[in-house]
């Protein structure tokens, strides 16, 4: 298809319904999306434990941008291109420590704020003032590093407001990747997303899953009066009874953010007992934060649609969703400890245990459903009412790309 089709093709598609073929299968509508929407979005690259000491960098890559994050002389984090601005040399290949930036081609230097520092026998004619490392947004809230290739820093400031209490209660900026797992899939990034905000799938294909996280009782299945009074009555008792009463986190909070989104944050029991969501419901690690003992909760937050967060009480789970081209889409899911406990303080096996086998499961279903709607006999089908969340990405999706069409 060519550009010129997009906003009518746009026009086209039917409220509550999957997308046509094309927007997950055209390689001109996700480079237009790369170019466009998918740049002005947030993602999270990493953990600061990843960089906590002042020189050290990590390397990411995003929408087909190699990025550089370091920590600054003051102890910030700063994203640069990770292009060298004399002739376009890649300049660090892996994450490390220096004092400087130093393109191996020719040796310019940058400081660790991007400026140039020295590039030898440039002429005297030339301002290096205007030769530092191209910025990236990049911003560091509780621990978690967001990066974007070209959204408003200043858009995370209501999101830094409400996740920043939350954070430091569940002991986020203290802690250290305790695991680490890819799932590379192949699917659009539209089909993995999709599959993530709907529980609709959840029985059929997350048996594991639906025995730990009770909650699935009423998301998977429809939503009778008789169900959500059932669920919500074992929330209230479950607050009254067994929550910590210092968590900053009350029931679930929704905020609409005109520039990012939606930021959801929630907090509920896992069920069942569970201390944490380990396959027994028994601690796979320390506590963690200003905890100050098992309540068996699970707090979370999204920022859609590529922001997801979630903090049990003895560890934390970071999931990283990055597409990188038409039908393929790297799933990474890290798990966060406290920063004191020890390797043997940590049962990784059991800690990863969960979303590691639901994440697989995830990966398979989504590579099914993205071999179907590649075939020519692929037409769109109208979503259920188990997946209002998806028929509500699916319609800001295509509200913000036609405005992008026509600009």
């Amino acid at each position: 298809m060519q550009p010129a089709e997009l906003p009518a093709l746009i026009a086209r598609q039917r409220p509550g319904w999957s997308l046509e073929r094309p927007f997950y299968t055209a390689p001109e509508i996700y480079e237009f999306e790369r170019r466009g929407w998918l740049s002005e979005q947030w993602y999270i690259l990493g953990h600061g434990s990843e960089a906590r000491e002042l020189g050290s960098y990590i390397v990411r890559d995003l929408l087909g941008e190699s990025l550089i994050i370091v920590r600054d002389t003051e102890g910030v984090l700063r994203g640069f291109y990770n292009v060298c601005r004399h002739r376009g040399t890649r300049i660090c290949d892996k994450d490390g420590r220096a004092a400087a930036i130093v393109c191996p081609y020719h040796s310019w230097t940058y400081r660790l704020d991007g400026s140039l520092r020295t590039a030898a026998a440039l002429p005297e004619s030339i301002d290096t003032a205007g030769l530092g490392l191209r910025p990236v947004p990049i911003r560091e809230i509780g621990g978690i590093i967001f990066g974007s290739l070209t959204a408003d820093p200043q858009s995370l400031d209501p999101v830094q407001q409400e996740l920043t209490p939350m954070l430091h209660y569940h002991g986020i900026p203290e802690a250290r990747i305790g695991a680490r797992r890819s799932y590379p899939t192949r699917g659009n990034w539209k089909l993995v997303i999709e599959n993530f905000i709907e529980c609709y799938h959840c029985f059929p294909c997350h048996p594991e899953f639906c025995t730990v996280m009770k909650f699935v009782d009423v998301a998977a299945r429809q939503a009778t009066p008789e169900n959500v009074a059932a669920w919500q009555q074992t929330v209230e008792r479950w607050f009254s009874e067994k929550a910590d009463p210092d968590s900053p986190v009350k029931r679930m909070q929704l905020h609409p953010l005109a520039e990012t989104g939606t930021f959801l944050m929630s907090r509920a029991p896992i069920g069942g007992n569970h201390q944490t969501d380990s396959q027994d419901g028994l601690p796979v690690a320390p506590l963690m934060g200003r905890q100050r003992r098992f309540d068996g909760g699970s707090t979370g937050f999204r920022l859609e649609p590529f922001v997801w967060f979630s903090c049990l009480n003895d560890h934390a789970r970071m999931m990283q969703f990055l597409p990188t081209g038409t039908d393929t889409t790297d799933v990474v899911v890290s798990w966060l400890v406290d920063g004191s406990a020890r390797e043997t303080d940590v049962d990784v096996e059991r800690m990863i245990w969960l979303w590691d086998v639901t994440t697989a499961q995830d990966k398979l279903i989504i590579e099914r459903n993205a071999t179907g709607v590649r075939s020519h006999s692929y037409i769109p089908g109208p979503y259920s009412t188990l997946e209002c969340w998806t028929t509500r990405f699916v319609s800001r999706y295509l509200r913000e790309l036609s405005a992008h069409s026509q600009s």
